[in-house]
């Protein structure tokens, strides 16, 4: 599945009520790309579309402060940045928060830029790319959260029933069709114009 797909069924899939919480980069572009408006979801994201930093924490407190369900849509280098953002300690109150996490080892969003051209494919993956081989079960397992990975979006809805403290939600993707993907739509775009 890609971003695109996983920003319309998750949206899609929110209760009423909602509070999501969008992470810089891909996941803001592509809810903004894909999914269908909702009056009844509160979006919230960090400094628009750059800027990966503390987005954990960021979606940790909003869910505190929020009274309904409450979930974020994360990439996989926007979890590693703020991984200690879950890390609260035994007296502090916890929310009640999913946290979806699309994971294609690395970040997908360089793909979509003119240094994902294959013109930089020399130097693409080490320098934009930034692939790593953190396993997010076990990540998940060391801050002491449950952990759910997802091979179907079709899945999606049945684990998204509000949590019970916090929880990670993992589906894995490839990053490479992004480009082509995205080239796609926006011809699609351009030929019912």
């Amino acid at each position: 599945p890609g971003g695109l797909r996983l920003a319309r069924a998750l949206v899609d899939a929110l209760p009423g009520d909602a509070l999501l919480v969008v992470g810089s980069s891909n996941p803001i572009r592509d809810v903004s790309l894909a999914a269908v408006p909702r009056g009844d979801v509160t979006v919230l994201a960090n400094r628009g579309v750059a800027g990966i930093d503390g987005t954990v924490s960021t979606a940790v407190g909003a869910a505190l402060a929020h009274p309904g369900p409450a979930y974020a849509l994360l990439g996989d280098l926007t979890l590693l940045h703020d991984t200690t953002g879950f890390v609260i300690g035994p007296d502090e109150p916890r929310p009640d928060l999913t946290v979806v996490v699309l994971n294609d080892s690395g970040g997908g969003i360089f793909g979509l830029l003119e240094q994902g051209a294959p013109a930089h494919a020399g130097a693409f993956e080490r320098v934009f790319g930034t692939p790593h081989t953190v396993d997010l079960a076990a990540l998940a397992a060391a801050m002491g959260l449950p952990h759910l990975r997802l091979d179907d979006l079709s899945d999606l809805p049945g684990s998204l029933e509000p949590a019970r403290g916090i929880r990670l939600v993992e589906i894995r993707a490839s990053r490479a069709a992004l480009r082509a993907g995205h080239a796609a739509v926006r011809a699609a775009v351009a030929a019912a114009l």
